[in-house]
């Protein structure tokens, strides 16, 4: 992933329109995109004379669509999602793979760990994501908002957790990068994530407002192969810890990146929009019946009116009537027929793939 990311920001580096932000020259961003249009953006910069690369993301309107699907959990876990959106973005621009990225924490053991959470970008950053929390766990918060408030991050993610970063490119091969949570916060095990698995030191804020819908990131990174850039990163880092989330959430991301940044000399690059775009499909709704065992399907089977199921990363409801149903239920009966399943759990994985959602 490393060699990657180095030949990605050397093309990025012909090709990307650019524009150089110093005090001196301030006043030739006429070009550049207005502070609406960096609004649910990310925007790449890069510091030739360090050999540091980074990334400054800010969005809102996206965040508005995550949000609207995660009413029924607490504030920390809204938390956490905004913040792994963030670093989905950041490290998709980052990759800038011709497919998608997923980011994904697996919680570990815990009376309050998550399930799972995810964000899954794809090449044009549009994402989409959700989380699962047991029923029994979310029971116990039932009006105890100030006590659900409290949960930490080390209560979501568990006692093993891990953090699960995979790249399924369009063409070449699929990668897959895994990192213990064992640092206090997410920004801390994806710096640990990237300086072990990827040897690349980085460094990595994230922020969020849940009342105002707004989430964002500062990422940076050393370029390889160059000397002396890890000093380089040390002093960037220094200036980069000085952005406070309301000066994120207020000026543009090129007013931000001046005044951090104000005497070194940096290119920064035309942004780039994100936006939330769930994938889910009627398709991917019959996929997911498909793979449910015979037993539960005769049952639907029987349903006169249908069932409607509801996307869990979007909302969106699809109805699946009683013909389409039957269909899939004689489709199954057929493959246990053929291949003499003895009981009732067999599926129809085998004849038509299992719905797996990336």
């Amino acid at each position: 992933m490393s060699d990657q990311q180095n030949n990605n920001s050397t093309n990025a580096n012909q090709q990307a329109s650019a524009v150089e932000i110093t005090e001196n020259n301030l006043q030739q961003q006429t070009p550049a995109a207005s502070d609406d249009q960096q609004q649910d953006s990310v925007v790449r910069f890069l510091f030739e004379q360090h050999g540091v690369r980074g990334e400054i993301v800010h969005m809102h309107q996206p965040i508005t669509t995550l949000l609207a699907n995660l009413s029924t959990y607490p504030q920390p876990i809204k938390s956490l999602m905004l913040e792994l959106a963030s670093a989905a973005v950041l490290i998709a621009a980052t990759l800038k793979t011709d497919g998608t990225v997923t980011v994904q924490i697996q919680g570990g053991r815990g009376p309050n760990a998550l399930n799972f959470a995810f964000i899954n970008i794809d090449k044009n950053l549009n994402f989409y994501g959700n989380a699962s929390w047991d029923q029994e766990k979310a029971a116990k918060f039932q009006g105890k908002e100030d006590e659900a408030n409290k949960l930490s991050f080390a209560d979501l993610v568990g006692n093993g957790g891990i953090l699960v970063i995979s790249a399924f490119p369009e063409n070449g091969v699929r990668y897959q990068g895994i990192v213990a949570l064992d640092q206090d916060n997410l920004s801390r095990c994806l710096e640990e994530y990237f300086k072990d698995s990827e040897q690349l030191p980085t460094t990595l804020q994230l922020y969020h407002d849940i009342d105002q819908a707004q989430s964002g990131g500062l990422m940076l990174q050393i370029i390889p192969n160059i000397e002396h850039n890890i000093e380089s990163l040390a002093h960037l880092s220094t200036l980069s810890a000085t952005l406070t989330a309301e000066e994120l959430f207020s000026l543009s991301l090129h007013e931000s990146l001046r005044r951090l940044y104000w005497n070194d000399q940096i290119v920064v690059y035309q942004p780039e929009p994100v936006d939330f775009k769930c994938v889910c499909s009627k398709e991917r709704i019959l996929n997911a019946i498909r793979g449910l065992p015979l037993d539960e399907l005769e049952e639907l089977a029987q349903e006169e009116n249908g069932i409607d199921m509801t996307c869990h990363s979007c909302g969106k409801v699809y109805h699946v009537d009683m013909d389409e149903i039957k269909i899939i239920y004689a489709a199954a009966r057929d493959e246990m027929e053929k291949n003499g399943t003895p009981d009732g759990s067999a599926t129809v994985a085998n004849a038509t793939g299992a719905y797996q959602d990336k």
